[in-house]
């Protein structure tokens, strides 16, 4: 049992953007992947919490990228459990090139739910305290994102089939392509995302209509919040910054 999980890649024409760059989503789902296969080694994985009736909803991440993997590179993708702070499990990552230069890295704060209530479940297994390696890529926490006031509708969002993952709500990928999307629908620049931050506060499920509000700074870059329409409630806030 490893308390770090090493995996290389090699990016695909079905990971690329129209720049010919790997999308900032294809780098999240290789880390949504290494973080179920690692929590699997660790003893915590899906399979584990799903027989104890609850499963990990991912709470916070930030990801910082450097440069932008392109077709045909071969990339290294490292991750690692950092222990528990307060309920959240914290997971980090890291991606290098072939040189070892660092492209990228990624911090992660995970919450564990009751299947059936859905509520949190305060963690007490020894093992997510003790399988853990204490570094960390930013030196500031995973904290709640501030958002400015004058925030305006940017578009409407209705939850289809393909937008669902394994426990039939949106898949926390999916939240982060919305605000690429509405952030680039106003960019005429070519400037590309450099770091992303979203916090995730509820489910959205099939049939949802989400309206997504929005901001543009011109230092702080773009900053969006997402709610249902029937009930209002806070789903996600998201901050891009590009260059």
């Amino acid at each position: 049992m490893s308390d770090q999980l090493v995996k290389e890649f090699t990016i695909s024409s079905y990971d690329l953007n129209p720049k010919g760059q790997a999308r900032l989503t294809s780098i999240a789902n290789l880390f949504q992947e290494m973080a179920y296969q690692h929590a699997n080694q660790l003893g915590f994985g899906f399979n584990d919490l799903k027989e104890k009736k609850t499963f990990w909803v991912l709470s916070r991440m930030k990801i910082r990228v450097n440069r932008f993997p392109v077709w045909d590179d071969r990339i290294r993708v490292e991750t690692w459990h950092r222990g528990m702070e307060r309920i959240f499990g914290m997971r980090d990552f890291r991606i290098d090139d072939v040189s070892g230069n660092t492209l990228g890295v990624a911090s992660t704060a995970w919450l564990i739910l009751d299947s059936e209530t859905r509520r949190p479940v305060r963690v007490t297994e020894e093992v997510l305290h003790r399988s853990k390696r204490e570094v960390a890529v930013f030196t500031d926490p995973l904290d709640k994102i501030v958002l400015p006031e004058d925030m305006q509708e940017v578009t409407q969002r209705r939850v289809l089939f393909s937008d669902l993952d394994i426990m039939g709500h949106v898949n926390n990928v999916k939240y982060m392509e919305w605000c690429i999307d509405a952030a680039m629908a106003n960019e005429e620049s070519g400037r590309e995302v450099h770091e992303l931050e979203i916090n995730y506060t509820q489910e959205a499920m099939l049939g949802d209509d989400i309206q997504i509000s929005g901001t543009i700074g011109q230092k702080d870059g773009y900053f969006f919040l997402a709610r249902r329409n029937n009930d209002e409630k806070e789903i996600f806030r998201a901050h891009l910054t590009l260059r």
